[in-house]
């Protein structure tokens, strides 16, 4: 492997998914032309609204909104990358889209005014395990499918899916940025041929080339890394403790009952191995 390669890092880095798309508008642009499915050209202006200090970055997840867009001055996106399974993760989009919402309205606020606010989430994981699909987009409709407005919007896009996505889709550019999210190495990358996701490698590769960038989106990728590790052994030791746990209520089931048959102490104690003293107290 040479060391380019060793180098690599995909965009589902949420750091580098961030320096990315704010300093290269082009990429950005195509990127939400597609996942809006507008022309690109109809994206006049792009407002990145949440600057980022990178020591914020190693906080808790739970704190950082990765990318902040106002849209021709009348579209407020929000967009995430997501690489494990997060349990509550439709309460997280749909608080971080209504605090949006809630923050447009001030001073002589008109509700005539209010701008749409799209929530995209780009996930290396299936947010309804049971519906599985590439790409959807969620709006307000009733149980007849009539919209009750546009101005709340989420899109998912499942990496994990790529292989059920429609022809549609292909076509609509969506594919291919799946696979630029989901490359695993600049190889990869650089045999996709979409203009916009040139311009986004581009802007990887300079930023890969800087050793004080790099480090710090490979310190990103160390602590991700250890959160997922140490979750997993949180859910391994939970469940042990829920094994050990449940083997202790039935020894003391096993024990209540005989004790209610009348059977001597020694044997209980000899056939569940609680003490004297325990058996007591059932």
């Amino acid at each position: 492997m040479n060391q380019q390669e060793t180098d690599y890092i995909s965009l589902t880095n949420d750091l580098l998914f961030y320096m990315v798309f704010t300093r290269n508008l082009y990429a950005l642009q195509g990127l939400l032309s597609v996942m809006l499915n507008i022309p690109e050209s109809s994206i006049k202006q792009i407002e990145v609204q949440n600057p980022m200090q990178y020591s914020e970055v190693f906080d808790s997840k739970l704190t950082v909104l990765d990318l902040k867009v106002h849209m021709n001055n009348n579209t407020y996106i929000l967009g995430e990358v997501q690489v494990r399974k997060f349990e509550h993760w439709t309460n997280r989009t749909l608080g971080y889209a209504c605090r949006q919402i809630a923050d447009q309205i001030h001073g002589k606020f008109s509700y005539s005014d209010l701008e749409p606010v799209i929530q995209i989430s780009i996930m290396d994981c299936s947010l309804f395990p049971e519906h599985k699909c590439f790409f959807a987009k969620y709006i307000l409709k009733d149980e007849d499918g009539y919209p009750y407005t546009d101005k709340l919007q989420f899109i998912v896009m499942d990496l994990t899916q790529i292989g059920i996505a429609t022809e549609d889709q292909k076509k609509q550019g969506l594919v291919e940025w799946a696979m630029a999210f989901k490359a695993g190495s600049w190889e990869e990358l650089n045999n996709i041929t979409n203009h916009s996701i040139k311009e986004a490698v581009k802007t990887m590769k300079l930023i890969m080339s800087d050793p004080t960038e790099k480090e710090k989106i490979r310190m990103r990728e160390d602590a991700r890394r250890d959160e997922i590790t140490q979750l997993e052994a949180a859910k391994r030791i939970g469940k042990e403790e829920g094994i050990e746990e449940g083997i202790e209520k039935n020894k003391r089931d096993n024990a209540r009952r005989m004790k209610e048959d009348g059977v001597d102490v020694t044997l209980i104690s000899k056939y569940t191995g609680l003490t004297s003293d325990q058996i007591s107290q059932l």
